[in-house]
């Protein structure tokens, strides 16, 4: 199999638990794109916390891409610029704060921050964290969303969780697309958005099939793209699910899980 593309998750793939790419893994990814793989950064993540590791891995320069927010932007990272957008429309965003109710947070973007209704917990902490993006704490997050949104995050217990994902797939079946990323987070997209489609229009468009590309994840958000992929790759620390949707594990993301898998499929 010859493999012309790389579709990678960053937290939990291609990032360290430190949040963080090795000096292994970049040097990999770089010698791999200088030797004509296209890489293809695909996360839940938004665009702003997404294009520094897009820069150290030197994606400008090798006509490289970033899929954000689960694919509802997609991004061209030589041009510069998006090359597809869709979002929530603002006049959803009063029901869908509405249907969530008290006893989760729900979060939105404003500029590069993340707003989120109510006073923060550890998993809001988390989010700003790992995408070091500041908090705003409102207190009515309707007023507060001025835009339309790329993505909606929702936290909370996960059993209850689990019940609210029903419930609200159900009551916005037609609108949103809804996923589960971590036990204790909710995503929620535009209708139809997900990384598999996003990565099947973008390969559409440069010329690409998708026999010819190579995925790795480790988390639910990544299941889809795995099983449209030529040959794909599970982390060591994927969740079960994800595992038993791949083609092979490799090793962990602390342990150059991704650079591991191109070294092998690419004979680098």
């Amino acid at each position: 199999m010859v493999f012309r593309f790389l579709a990678a998750d960053l937290d939990g793939t291609l990032l360290t638990s430190a949040k963080t790419i090795t000096p292994y893994s970049q040097q990999v990814l770089i010698e791999a794109q200088r030797r004509g793989l296209t890489v293809i950064l695909a996360s839940g993540r938004p665009l702003y916390s997404i294009l520094p590791f897009a820069e150290q891995l030197e994606l400008q320069k090798h006509r490289g891409y970033i899929i954000s927010f689960n694919g509802s932007l997609v991004w061209d990272c030589t041009e510069g610029k998006a090359i597809k957008e869709q979002a929530i429309p603002l006049s959803l965003i009063p029901e869908l704060a509405w249907a969530v109710g008290n006893g989760f947070h729900i979060h939105g973007y404003k500029d590069n921050s993340i707003v989120v209704q109510g006073e923060p917990d550890e998993h809001s902490q988390y989010i700003s964290r790992a995408n070091k993006m500041p908090l705003i704490e409102t207190n009515n997050f309707v007023q507060t969303i001025t835009d339309p949104q790329h993505k909606c995050l929702v936290t909370g217990a996960p059993r209850r969780l689990w019940h609210l994902e029903r419930r609200i797939s159900k009551q916005f079946e037609t609108s949103l697309s809804i996923c589960r990323s971590e036990s204790f987070l909710l995503e929620i997209m535009p209708k139809g958005i997900d990384k598999a489609e996003a990565l099947r229009e973008l390969l559409e468009r440069v010329g690409g099939r998708t026999d010819e590309l190579l995925c790795c994840g480790d988390g639910y958000n990544d299941i889809n793209m795995m099983r449209i992929a030529g040959l794909s790759c599970a982390t060591r620390n994927a969740k079960k699910r994800v595992k038993e949707a791949a083609s092979y594990i490799t090793e962990s993301n602390d342990r150059d899980g991704v650079a591991n898998a191109v070294v092998r499929y690419l004979n680098l």
